[in-house]
């Protein structure tokens, strides 16, 4: 079931850096959000919607869950999307750049795969090197791909892309706290807080999978602030295109680019990866990672409402990241896109939505 989830007014959302008022008076604010923080919004609603927090620590709702075990419910996404021109828009991938000398700074160009030079002063454990061929000075790709764009960056038929950026106006906002009891308001405790106001037919895209039944449209609270947004079903797959994309692999090699944020039990590398051969086994394909393109790291926690406690921080991947693997036995393009194409490969939290991947081409 695909859902369009459109914001009633301003949103926030808290990145993973502590804030505690009368000592911090900048609360930071990310967009778009987490996984986690649809994902827990929307298992929330599900909760209220049936019944009580009591019927869910029982265990009433299989798939949902309790607060200790998951359910089977999933989510893909969020992606952003926009019911105008009726597409969906994902991070810029990080082996694309764009021209530092490009003032209007609109197009990001692939970048190339090389082997790595025998005469290497480097700790560097891949077999191949990523590198922009020409002598242009350029930095790391911003912005979102559209759908379109983005399937043939997946299928490498191009050099270069334009990007969008810009999908949402800031507004910062004063707060202050107040007292429980007298309502009135703490001294010390005045803070700032970015706000975020989606552009008109700008909204978020998710996929939810193993609910037994949902309604079609409703009401809930996502992020901070008890901001509110309304959700909608959408009848139609709106990222079909990408999900049924098709191509030969050259070589044996492949990417995966991550669409979300991943949590890695290895930090940057994924549990099934061996650190020191930089090679390993999935579903029965073999394979070793040949190359990287990894943003900055992330941190990512909140709150739990079922155990009134903070949820355990993580370190995760950044959304955009691309890794270059080589197939080491006879396995094919079908066996690679049923293991890791529009599938939630993140070690930890994978049904929350971390580390949605999917499989491209290597110009």
């Amino acid at each position: 079931m695909w859902i369009k989830i459109s914001p009633n007014d301003t949103l926030f959302f808290r990145s993973g850096r502590p804030f505690s008022m009368g000592s911090e008076t900048w609360a930071d604010s990310i967009f778009p959000p987490y996984p986690s923080t649809v994902y827990g919004a929307l298992r929330t609603f599900l909760i209220f919607e049936r019944g009580s927090l009591r019927e869910f620590k029982s265990g009433k709702y299989k798939d949902i869950g309790t607060p200790d075990k998951k359910g089977t419910m999933k989510i893909i996404g969020p992606f952003i999307f926009n019911s105008e021109n009726y597409k969906t828009y994902l991070p810029a991938p990080l082996d694309l750049v764009m021209k530092k000398e490009n003032k209007k700074k609109d197009k990001l160009f692939q970048i190339s795969k090389l082997k790595k030079p025998e005469i290497f002063y480097a700790e560097y454990p891949f077999e191949d090197i990523l590198i922009y061929p020409k002598r242009e000075q350029v930095e790391s790709a911003e912005g979102y791909l559209d759908s379109i764009t983005f399937k043939e960056y997946l299928q490498g038929q191009n050099r270069e892309y334009s990007f969008i950026s810009g999908f949402y106006t800031p507004e910062p906002k004063i707060g202050i706290a107040r007292d429980d009891i007298t309502l009135s308001s703490k001294e010390g405790y005045l803070y700032r807080a970015q706000m975020i106001r989606l552009k008109k037919d700008y909204s978020f895209l998710v996929k939810i999978d193993g609910i037994e039944n949902m309604t079609e449209k409703g009401l809930f609270a996502l992020g901070g602030e008890g901001k509110t947004v309304k959700f909608e079903k959408i009848n139609d797959n709106p990222l079909k295109d990408l999900e049924s994309i098709n191509f030969e692999l050259k070589d044996g090699i492949f990417k995966i680019y991550l669409a979300t944020p991943a949590i890695f039990k290895n930090g940057w590398l994924p549990e099934w990866v061996d650190e020191k051969t930089m090679e390993g086994k999935k579903n029965g394909i073999k394979l070793r990672l040949i190359a990287c393109a990894i943003g900055k790291f992330l941190r990512i926690g909140g709150w739990d409402i079922a155990k009134g406690e903070p949820k355990p921080m993580y370190k995760a991947v950044p959304p955009g990241s691309v890794y270059y693997f080589k197939v080491l036995n006879r396995a094919s393009f079908d066996d690679v896109r049923s293991t890791f194409h529009f599938k939630n490969i993140s070690d930890i939290n994978p049904e929350e939505g971390f580390g949605l991947s999917f499989v491209g081409v290597v110009p």
